[in-house]
Order: structure tokens, then C-alpha cells, then sequence
């Protein structure tokens, strides 16, 4: 029993093992390419609000109006004065309203803008704007400023765009152009930073974070450890444009957007195993209490059995130890109930004989103890022979328990089925293969048989029971025993039309042969009876009368054939 706990306790561990393995890296596989969807998804996010401004940009360079600002026309007020382009008032301001629309939900970050405000700059030195938070004289004063000074910046770049970081907001400048591809005017757009950060607020769920928006020149804007946004940042003054290794301990996303500006985000590797280590507890935990109620319950059923075996051995043990009033309870277990049964109807015969004798007799002789021993059933040897068929398989025995179960197999085909007349070919050759296999245990390997048939339909043919197996019996006793080195033994069955042929022939020490009217049989050597021979051609005769044949053939120092032939007769 402990040495099946061990394997199976081993056995389990092994297998949750491999199971908990291959469920670690399935799930750290997931959790990774969960992660990096966010850091693209949030990097994507900021590429959509740069897409706004740009198609913003597009909207501005075919709206008419606008256009005429670009070109310096006043548009004719109704009092008949021209507007000056000073400002939302006019209508190119609201034109700048429709094509740059500050409360699109394309603009908005929950509910912050993206874009706070925009300016346009024409070639004439006029401007317009349009702001999302309403301002004060004073706020609108302050801002033009900064526009006029980052417009000023943006001009001796010399670029076609530029961005320029300040506390709150990052400036965005770029150059505009007409239908005929000629600059026109500069656009100034100032995105909140409190925006971007919104947009890469799942990536500050995780641990180890950090994100940046970046040009070719500048970090526009970053959060998180400033160490990795310099890992993740590709500046071109540092690395010539090109991009950097980023150490693998991090998982990063980055994406580039309109205006030359470019957006990463990453996180560090140490979040995986934090997202994976309440799965894995749970997983780990679940398994450990199915290991432990596995083996529990394979605890209970081996105890259970052991238990039952234990009482049969202490049992017969105490019987073999003359304590003829041994009886064995009732057992849990079928198998070791039925020995139970066995058992005890074989104690209470014996012990009612016994009885029986010191009650007629005085002296027990050697006879009667015989005649005891004779009256036990067959159903308790078979059942004995079983247990001891059983306890050899256990003990890994294949050989004796393979040559228990031969033995036990022959002596049941020849006794209890007494009563039948006719039996299944493939019956008989199970009774010929059992005793054949004894013989070949008993001689080490001295006999070897072969047993075939031509058809698989003709194992279903009826014949008379024990039929072959004297044959074979005679083959062996009289013709393989005697002979010096190894022997054969072949069974062979065919059909020819409504005959059935069984051929029994062997290699053995043969015999000589005598002519007579009808067949051949064999000349008796003294000491060799051939009974088996005889009683065969009687029960032949008594089933068939004169509807079968009798062939026997042989050579001294050469073997001996026998062949019957009798009408098929097919089993049900």
C-alpha cells in the first residue's frame, strides 16, 4: 500500500506540475499581449487627437473664407466697414469655428479638449483664434503674446513644423498651403498636457511606468520614471534617427503620428508576474487540495482492500493452524466475499467430516484423511487457485500466473462441463493452448506447438468435447516424452465442402505401422496403453456411427498424424 501511495502521490505531483507549467506560460503569454495592447491602444489614442488637428488643418485650407483671410481681403461687414481679422467676432473666425470644431468628441479626453486653442497667422501679419475656455481681456492679451512670440520661434526655424513645450500646453506649428500648393499661413495649436496625460492614464495603472510624446528634437511631454522615458524616447539628437534597443525588461508600445511627433509608453516586465500571482495561487491551491483528496480517496479504497485481504489471510492462516472453528466475517470487497463464502462452506464440510470420523473411528489413517481432503469442492481449488493466480500478479510473477491460470482453465473445461455433449472449436483449442502451454513450462521450451485454423468461421464449428485434447495428450505423452531433444505438437482444422478436418501430428519417436481393411492403427508397445486413442474412436462411433473417418499414420523415429474427419455442425 505505501509503495502505490508513493507512486500515486509522485504520479499527481508530476502531472500538476506539467499542468501548472504549461497553464503559466498560457496565461504569461495572454497577460504579456494584454499589456501591449494598452501601451498601443493608449499610444493609438494619441494619434487619433493629432489626426483631429490634422484634418482640421485640411478643412482650413479648402474653406473659402478662410482662404480669403490668407489672401488679406476684408470681408464688408453690414454697417459697411470692413472687418478687421481681430478675432472670433469676425467671420472668418467663425469659419475657423466650423473647420477647427474645439467641442468635437474627436477633441475631447473624458472632459478635458485635447486642443485648447488655435490661431491662424496669414502672411500680413493679422491672425484669428478660437479658444475653448472662455477668457478674459486680460487672458486673450497674455495668449497673443505667446502665440506672436511662438509663431516668431516657429518662422526662424525655418521648418515646416515645429512644437514647443511649455508648464501647461505644447504648441504645435505648422505651415499652411493654398490649392496651388503655395504658403499661405501658419495654424498654432495648443495641446493640453492634463489631456495627453489623460490618454496614457491606464498605462499609470501598472507599476514601473512611463510614457513620453516626443518630436526628432524634444520630449514634449512625459510621465512616469524619467530613466525609462529616456530609454524609450528616440531623440534624434542623441541616436542620428535611429531607433534604440530597448532593454527587455520592459514592454513598450510606440507609435508615430502626424507633425513628426511620436508617442511611447511602457511598463516594467515585474507586472506580469504581479497580474499572474493571484492566478497562479488559486491555481496552486486547487491543485494541491485535489492532490490531497486523490490521495486520500486512493487512501480509502487501498485500505479497504488491504483490509479485506489482510482478514482472509489471517483467516486461512489460523485454519492451516488447526483452529477449525475459523470463520471469516463478511468483507467489503465481491471478490474477497466470494472467497469468504468458499471458504467458510469448505471449513464447515471439513470440520463436519472430521467430526464424523473421530466419532466412527478411533484412528484416522492415512486413506481417510485422503477421502477428506477429496470431498473439497472444486469451486474452493478453483477459487484457491485464483487467489494464488491473484498474489503471484501482484508479486509481478507473469509466469506462474500464467501457469496457475492454464491449470486452472484445463481442469474446469475437463470437470465442470461434464454435461455437454458438443462445444465451439474455439473452446476445445482454448483447452489444447492451456494444456500445451503447461507442457512447454514443464519441459523448458523442450515442446513447441502450433495451433491453426483456416478460416476464423471454423472456431465456430461444434464438435465432441475433449475431442482433440486427448489427442494431444497422446501426441505428447507418447511420441515427444520419449524422444531425445526438442519436439512439435501441430493442430490444424480445415473445411472441404461439408467435412470438417482436424489433423493432430508430431515429430515424436513415431511408431511401426500395421496394415488392416479400413485403416491404420498402431501396434501396441508394451507399457503404452493408448486409452486416450481408443476412447476417442468409441465416442466417435457412439455420435457418428459410420459418418466420420479415422486416419492414422506414422513412422518409427519420424512422428505420428491423426486425422478426423466428421459433417460440420455450426454452433448457435
Amino acid at each position: 500500500m505505501v509503495l502505490t501511495m508513493a507512486a500515486l502521490v509522485g504520479s499527481l505531483f508530476l502531472l500538476g506540475t506539467a499542468i501548472l507549467f504549461v497553464f503559466a506560460f498560457v496565461f504569461y503569454d495572454n497577460t504579456r499581449q494584454d499589456i501591449e495592447y494598452v501601451m498601443q491602444n493608449t499610444n493609438q489614442q494619441f494619434r487619433d487627437r493629432l489626426q483631429f488637428i490634422e484634418d482640421g488643418a485640411i478643412a482650413i485650407r479648402h474653406n473659402v473664407v478662410l482662404q480669403e483671410f490668407f489672401e488679406g481681403k476684408k470681408t464688408p461687414r453690414e454697417d459697411g466697414e470692413e472687418d478687421h481679422f481681430t478675432g472670433k467676432e469676425s467671420q472668418a473666425g467663425e469659419q475657423l469655428s466650423y473647420a477647427m470644431d474645439l467641442f468635437s468628441p474627436s477633441n475631447m479626453v473624458d472632459r478635458t479638449p485635447f486642443v485648447e486653442s488655435v490661431y491662424l497667422f496669414n502672411n500680413y501679419g493679422e491672425y484669428i483664434y478660437k479658444y475653448y475656455y472662455p477668457l478674459t481681456s486680460a487672458a486673450v492679451q497674455e495668449k497673443e503674446r505667446i502665440y506672436k512670440e511662438t509663431v516668431r520661434a516657429f518662422r526662424d526655424s525655418g521648418r515646416q513644423y515645429a512644437s514647443f513645450s511649455e508648464e501647461d500646453d505644447i504648441y504645435l506649428c505648422f505651415l499652411l498651403y493654398d490649392e496651388a500648393m503655395e504658403e499661405c499661413g501658419i495654424c498654432v495649436a495648443a495641446i493640453q498636457k492634463e489631456a495627453v496625460g489623460g490618454l496614457f492614464a491606464e498605462v499609470e495603472t501598472y507599476q514601473d511606468w512611463a510614457w513620453c510624446v516626443y518630436d526628432e528634437k524634444q520630449v514634449l511631454a512625459s510621465g512616469g520614471d524619467t530613466e525609462l522615458v529616456q530609454q524609450i524616447a528616440v531623440l534624434e539628437s542623441e541616436h542620428d534617427g535611429e531607433d534604440k534597443n530597448t532593454e527587455s525588461h520592459v514592454i513598450m508600445g510606440r507609435e508615430a503620428g502626424s507633425f513628426r511627433i511620436q508617442s511611447a509608453s511602457a511598463v516594467g516586465t515585474g507586472n506580469l508576474y504581479l497580474i499572474m500571482r493571484p492566478t497562479l495561487i488559486i491555481f496552486v491551491i486547487v491543485l494541491l487540495l485535489a492532490m490531497v483528496l486523490a490521495v486520500l480517496l486512493a487512501f480509502a479504497l487501498s485500505f479497504r482492500f488491504t483490509r479485506s485481504l489482510k482478514k482472509v489471510r489471517e483467516s486461512m492462516q489460523a485454519f492451516g493452524e488447526e483452529k477449525l472453528d475459523v470463520r471469516m466475517e463478511e468483507l467489503p470487497v465481491q471478490e474477497f466475499d466470494e472467497i469468504r463464502i468458499v471458504f467458510n462452506e469448505m471449513a464447515e464440510r471439513i470440520q463436519y467430516l472430521i467430526t464424523q470420523v473421530y466419532e466412527k473411528q478411533l484412528l484416522a489413517t492415512q486413506h481417510q484423511v485422503k477421502y477428506l481432503q477429496a470431498q473439497i469442492t472444486p469451486h474452493f481449488q478453483f477459487n484457491i487457485l485464483a487467489m494464488l493466480g491473484l498474489k503471484a500478479k501482484l508479486a509481478g510473477n507473469e509466469e506462474v500466473y500464467q501457469g496457475i491460470r492454464a491449470f486452472s482453465e484445463l481442469i474446469r473445461g475437463k470437470i465442470f462441463r461434464s454435461r455437454e455433449i458438443k462445444i465451439p472449436v474455439s473452446e476445445e483449442l482454448e483447452l489444447v493452448e492451456f494444456y500445451l502451454y503447461l507442457q512447454n513450462s514443464r519441459f523448458h521450451e523442450k515442446i513447441t506447438y502450433e495451433i491453426k485454423c483456416s478460416d476464423e468461421s471454423v472456431k465456430k464449428d461444434l464438435i465432441p468435447r475433449l475431442l482433440i485434447e486427448p489427442l494431444v495428450e497422446n501426441a505428447v505423452s507418447h511420441g515427444l516424452e520419449p524422444k531425445q531433444g526438442p519436439g512439435e505438437v501441430a493442430v490444424s482444422l480445415f473445411e472441404e465442402g461439408k467435412w470438417l478436418h482436424i489433423v493432430v501430428e508430431d515429430d515424436g519417436v513415431g511408431f511401426e505401422e500395421q496394415e488392416e481393411t479400413e485403416q491404420k492403427t498402431v501396434k501396441e508397445q508394451p507399457g503404452h496403453t493408448h486409452t486416450g486413442l481408443e476412447n476417442t474412436k468409441r465416442l466417435l462411433q457412439i455420435l457418428y456411427q459410420e459418418n466420420y473417418q479415422w486416419i492414422l499414420t506414422g513412422k518409427k523415429g519420424e512422428g505420428t498424424r491423426v486425422e478426423i474427419v466428421i459433417p460440420i455442425e455450426r454452433g448457435q
